[in-house]
């Protein structure tokens, strides 16, 4: 069989051709591959360098912490300043219970020493002769009105 020849070429020249070029496309990819993998293995070498030898796992945990810490502190600053508001309004209204307790007591003597003056005069009234008793609620009633407290022997 004789071969046919196109301008100089023959086949085998031809399947010369494709053999190399599929040799060279190969070795292409091949050298392709290969510095794929060395900068990948550049990158983790770098990777580890910048971990200084602590586990991926041990830098994301330490992050997480961060991030919870402040958090926590945030949430932790806002209990503080309501907790303060609320100690200011309690401090106020405790105030005002005591200024209202004082209050109270002081119309309760008051009006125990009206009871007692008028339980004087009422006593003179029924007896007649009940001057010491009228003394003693005049001298118990000017003392409560001068120094402002009750002291419930005064009456008796």
């Amino acid at each position: 069989m004789e071969q046919v020849k196109i301008e100089g070429i023959s086949p085998e020249m031809l399947w010369t051709f494709l053999v190399v070029l599929v040799g060279l496309a190969a070795l292409f990819v091949l050298g392709h591959k290969v510095v794929e993998i060395l900068r990948k293995e550049h990158e983790r070498k770098v990777q580890r360098q910048a971990l200084n030898g602590q586990d991926i796992t041990d830098q994301i945990a330490d992050k997480v912490m961060e991030k919870l810490q402040r958090s926590l502190d945030e949430k932790f600053e806002e209990i503080d300043r309501k907790l303060a508001a609320d100690k200011a309004t309690l401090d106020m209204h405790t105030t005002q219970l005591n200024a209202q307790k004082d209050r109270v007591d002081r119309l309760d003597d008051d009006s125990r020493a009206l009871c007692h003056g008028v339980f004087a005069l009422l006593s003179h009234e029924i007896n007649g002769n009940s001057v010491d008793k009228l003394k003693k609620a005049h001298d118990a009633m000017r003392d409560y009105l001068i120094d402002g407290k009750y002291r419930e022997e005064d009456w008796k």
